[in-house]
């Protein structure tokens, strides 16, 4: 029985930097696309790296510390919003008035476009994404 609580132990950290590690790849991603889009009409490593964070255990975690940090970009922001809308915590949804106006880069069957942060969070509150 004392072995288990070592082994417990010692796996602590490990959870924990593999948390800290899908954090930092969902905050930096500089492209908001969902569904198969581009030429080849795939999912793009971006949506495959939300989905991930989605089914992870401490996703509302890892979806709140990405709205509210510094370092995350304007996608990642994004996709933290359809995150938190989707696990029913909408009223988690936040957004500096200094973030409002950053450009979202978003990717929709094989069109690039730009359109404002707080438009794009505005929308995924009322109707998710």
């Amino acid at each position: 029985m004392k072995w288990k609580k070592i082994v417990i132990f010692l796996l602590i950290p490990f959870f924990a930097q593999a948390e800290q590690d899908i954090e930092r790849r969902l905050s930096s991603v500089t492209l908001f696309s969902f569904g198969f889009n581009g030429f080849v009409a795939k999912k793009m490593p971006q949506q495959i790296i939300y989905e991930d964070v989605l089914h992870d255990k401490s996703s509302v975690l890892i979806f709140e510390n990405i709205m509210k940090g510094g370092h995350a970009t304007p996608e990642a922001r994004a996709y933290a919003a359809c995150g938190l809308w989707e696990k029913k915590e909408i009223n988690k949804i936040y957004l500096d008035d200094s973030l409002k106006e950053l450009q979202v880069t978003i990717l929709k069957a094989d069109l690039l476009t730009k359109e404002k942060l707080g438009k794009l969070i505005l929308r995924i509150k009322l109707y998710g994404c």
